[in-house]
């Protein structure tokens, strides 16, 4: 049976979020795992093109295993490429993904970010998006990304690695991006993970948690790693609209699917 993807729309009211940002929907995409075109890489194409997301970000793992990346390119480019976004396309690479896509990415209009920030800008308002290099866990630098972000600035996000989400709450980002755990990949009936490739308990593999002062959303990512299997863990991408106001997550019933 194929894994065929889900689109799962989510809303995150946030108090600090800016007016201006107010309704921003952001494409989460994670893990995708590509090498080859596959029915399930077309299959999310068509999905794909029916979301207009203002912001499209990717946490890495675009690629399976670094040294196909030349292979992995051209699948990537043909899945991302038709995907218009206007506040931009953003990624940050994961264990998985050669140096080397870096570059090739960029030429198509993609914008990597490795410990830094980007400034969003809507009306007379920002907001930092920030990326972490995560390609090996040692490269991550918390400080060096928000080396230009003001401490009041609202802050969203991006990590491969859910477990920095500790370390990511004590500097103060407002919501965080993850992917990496791919859901657990391998779950029992309930949805429970067997399979963790992270420190932080079982539940947080997947959804979205509350740590501290930040919104924690673990995307389950398209792909697979180790075992080439899912079960009872289907794979997905998250179209998640900010709003302002009380904290709080609920889905998106805007949304047809």
């Amino acid at each position: 049976m194929r894994n065929f993807a889900t689109v799962e729309p989510l809303v995150i009211s946030c108090r600090r979020l800016p007016t201006e940002f107010d309704d921003v929907r952001v494409l989460h995409i994670s893990d995708l795992h590509l090498t080859r075109w596959t029915p399930s890489a077309a299959n999310l194409a068509d999905k794909l093109r029916d979301i207009a997301p203002d912001l499209l970000v990717i946490t890495g793992d675009l690629g399976h295993r670094s040294w196909r990346w030349r292979m992995s390119l051209a699948s990537i480019e043909r899945l991302l490429e038709p995907i218009n976004a206007p506040m931009g396309r953003f990624f940050i690479l994961g264990n998985h993904d050669a140096r080397e896509i870096l570059p090739a990415l960029e030429r198509r209009g993609f914008t990597p970010l490795m410990n830094q920030s980007h400034w969003l800008t809507r009306g007379m308002s920002r907001i930092a998006l920030v990326g972490l290099a995560q390609h090996r866990r040692i490269d991550t630098d918390i400080p060096a990304a928000l080396g230009n972000v003001p401490p009041d600035a609202f802050k969203l996000m991006l990590m491969h690695y859910p477990d920095f989400i500790h370390a990511a709450s004590a500097a103060g980002a407002d919501v965080c991006l993850a992917g990496h755990t791919h859901g657990g990949q391998i779950c029992y009936p309930d949805g429970k993970p067997i399979i963790r490739h992270d420190v932080l308990p079982n539940y947080m593999c997947t959804g979205v948690h509350r740590v501290g002062n930040t919104w924690l959303v673990v995307n389950r990512g398209i792909g697979m790693a180790g075992l080439r299997v899912r079960m009872f863990c289907p794979p997905h991408v998250i179209v998640l609209r900010l709003k302002k106001g009380v904290e709080r997550v609920e889905l998106d019933r805007s949304l047809s699917k």
